[in-house]
């Protein structure tokens, strides 16, 4: 009797501790989705912006040909504002923006691998228990 209880308690311990490795292991595959939203999501924003700096050093280009193809001074001026707005967009917006989301990205692929890291032990210690079950249901 006392072998029997002892096998059902261990069997029971294993058991529970399967569902306790099972519950983690669906929680860091669901993050991880998640994760991966918000890394497709940071890269599209680098994308976006990096078009936008291609828009405004093409603007520039114009503008610094409308600068030297014009001899009126109100143009010329025109044309200079319009060059230092187009280079403040880069500078003050655009530029900080790619900067943050590649700071976004790099640790969300260390955040990654975190969770890749523990879907994997746990598919290990699931492995472990699924056959210690085996063992004690002999």
């Amino acid at each position: 009797m006392e072998d029997k209880k002892d096998k059902t308690d261990r069997l029971g311990y294993l058991h529970n501790q399967k569902r306790q490795q099972e519950k983690r292991r669906y929680f860091y595959l669901h993050q991880l989705l998640e994760i991966k939203e918000l890394l497709e999501a940071n890269e599209k924003e680098i994308l976006y912006n990096e078009g936008w700096i291609k828009f405004h050093e093409s603007s520039i280009e114009n503008h610094k040909k409308g600068i030297q193809e014009t001899f009126d001074f109100e143009k010329k001026k025109e044309q200079e504002e319009k060059l230092r707005f187009h280079r403040e967009q880069i500078e003050s917006h655009h530029n900080k923006n790619v900067e943050y989301h590649k700071k976004e990205i790099s640790a969300i692929k260390k955040e990654v691998e975190l969770f890749e890291e523990g879907i994997k032990r746990c598919k290990a210690q699931l492995e472990f228990l699924d056959k210690k079950i085996e063992e004690n249901s002999i």
